[in-house]
């Protein structure tokens, strides 16, 4: 029979406190009492905000059944060694490192005066800017510049970076604590030499992040966070198979952790290694899946992300008309958000529908807009695949002079992007072209193949 309830405090205690002395004994008292299954004190901790599922994490345990004993019977266990170690790994979670000189923002304001090269060198020389609280503030700024400014993120994912190499064991509370807070500055600057483009440097700073990672609290917010960024460096690199799985293991993390915003992310993040991988089929069904989710987030910019690639899913799937109908309902989310780029994406993605659907003339416009656009905007990888789709559509109207024009025109952009002599000269029998012909379609498939293995993709996240 169950006995001797713990007080609410002790249950507060429990769950709650950081370690600190002589809480062993209390700690191993209470879970026991709690893994005799005793109902009375389950409800008191639903009352206080632990549902069942946060309930079954905390002391249900993947044994059989017939494995399971009677605690009445059997003798009681002593858990004062498992404690004493959890208190150690706790302490070293919790542990406070010593104040640091000024805040985050102050520590800021005097480096922004500076060159980019001088405020790299003051966080990595001078004392004070060995800042917990700055290498996260830097790490966020740095997130937060990704689209307008890749420059800017790498600059300040460095910053993060150094920052945090700065701090010391005492700064940080533990040495756990320390590595975690390097990882994280590591991890960041992985991610910003991704989006640089700069993949070499990139997969040796998640390399590095790891390690730490390893030393570190065991912390499964930050593992989570640097398998979901290692995700876009596999897609970057091709590399589908190992970034699905790396998806599959960081939504598991988040589910367990109940982030249902950063769980759909990776599940995105997976769809769109299915559709760069040519598996439009199964992102669908990962799409489908994912948007009510983020739909119930209120999250409008990974809602359009999510959209954006089901949208394109489906024109890889040959079904325009389902395609089309969703570009519909997306296309309230497209204006909300008033960037020249999306808009570009959008109108490129309304240009292929069009063509699919047999609209060549309102495809050529579509498409001959978004191309400008690109441009102008000096992003050579899509001015590419938007003139292939053009010389598709000008094969299919028969006109056979702008189809030499855009080929001519995409001569010096292929060669920029360092695509291999095939592709060169199958641009050149592509330029040759005197009518729609199977083979003339055959060397625009050729070339889009081509183009899909260069580390670029037409999709958003």
């Amino acid at each position: 029979m169950v006995m001797n309830h713990p007080t609410v405090e002790e249950l507060e205690g429990f769950l709650r406190s950081a370690p600190g002395p002589g809480r062993a004994a209390r700690n191993a008292r209470v879970l026991r009492h709690l893994l005799a299954e005793c109902s009375s004190c389950h409800h008191r901790l639903q009352d206080m905000g632990w549902d069942e599922r946060r309930l079954e994490r905390l002391f249900l345990f993947p044994v059989d059944r017939d494995e399971q004993i009677s605690v009445e019977s059997a003798a009681p266990y002593d858990y004062s060694r498992a404690f004493s170690a959890a208190e150690q790994a706790l302490g070293a979670f919790f542990a406070e490192g010593k104040p640091t000189e000024g805040t985050p923002e102050e520590l800021l304001a005097e480096l922004a005066p500076l060159s980019l090269e001088e405020q790299a060198r003051w966080v990595s020389t001078y004392s004070r800017f060995a800042n917990l609280q700055l290498v996260k503030m830097l790490a966020q700024m740095s997130h937060a510049a990704r689209y307008e400014d890749p420059v800017r993120m790498l600059h300040l994912a460095n910053l993060s970076r150094l920052t945090a190499e700065a701090c010391t064991v005492d700064s940080a509370g533990s040495t756990s604590r320390l590595a975690d807070l390097r990882a994280q500055g590591w991890c960041h600057y992985g991610n910003a030499l991704r989006v640089a483009g700069r993949v070499r440097e990139a997969e040796e700073a998640f390399d590095r992040a790891q390690r730490l990672c390893k030393e570190g609290t065991g912390d499964p917010p930050l593992r989570a966070s640097l398998l979901e960024r290692m995700v876009s460096l596999r897609i970057f690199q091709r590399r589908f198979d190992q970034a699905i799985e790396l998806a599959d293991e960081a939504s598991r993390l988040y589910g367990e952790l109940d982030e249902t915003r950063s769980q759909a992310s990776t599940m995105v993040q997976k769809a769109m290694a299915h559709l760069l991988s040519g598996a439009p089929e199964a992102a669908v069904r990962t799409l489908n899946q994912v948007i009510p989710k983020i739909g119930h987030e209120g999250d409008p910019h990974l809602l359009l992300a999510a959209c954006h690639n089901l949208i394109r899913a489906y024109i890889e799937k040959g079904e325009p008309e389902q395609a089309l109908s969703l570009f519909f309902e997306a296309r309230g989310l497209y204006q909300d958000f008033q960037d020249p780029l999306i808009a570009l994406r959008a109108g490129w993605q309304e240009g292929q529908i069009l063509r699919d659907l047999g609209h060549l003339q309102a495809a050529e416009e579509a498409l001959l807009r978004a191309r400008q656009g690109f441009m102008e905007r000096e992003l050579l990888y899509e001015v590419a695949v938007v003139s292939l789709d053009l010389s598709a559509v000008y094969l299919r109207l028969g006109k056979i002079e702008k189809l030499r024009e855009t080929v001519l025109e995409m001569v010096p952009i292929f060669t920029s992007l360092g695509v291999d002599r095939d592709a060169l000269a199958a641009l050149l029998q592509l330029q040759q072209a005197n009518q729609q012909s199977r083979q003339a379609l055959e060397l625009i498939r050729f070339l889009s193949s081509r183009l899909e293995q260069l580390p670029h993709g037409q999709t958003l996240k």
